[in-house]
């Protein structure tokens, strides 16, 4: 049987992360050092610092936001489920 559409994404997904997290470490210590610097940036404009979930969420957003826009890309599914899968790992502590 052939894979599915969304099978074939979630190993492309699953194959992008492992490779990101070769070039750039895992997700937690890379966003980790991404939303150091804009709570940094932004600390008189933010209420509470952002956490490492957030910078996950605000990157979903990102690629939705292109999306939307002429900007658009056959990798945008991707993408959405490699930062979900991002945001689990720091969620769990990743």
């Amino acid at each position: 049987m052939a894979d599915t559409i969304a099978e074939v994404l979630l190993e492309t997904a699953r194959q992008t992360i492992r490779d990101r997290r070769q070039t750039y470490g895992p997700p937690a210590e890379h966003f980790a050092k991404t939303v150091a610097a804009v709570n940094a940036i932004f600390s008189d404009k933010l209420r509470d610092p952002l956490t490492v979930a957030d910078w996950a969420q605000i990157m979903i957003l990102d690629k939705l936001a292109r999306h939307q826009g002429a900007a658009k890309s056959a990798d945008t599914p991707v993408d959405l489920a490699g930062y979900a899968a991002c945001l689990a790992e720091v969620e769990a502590g990743g």
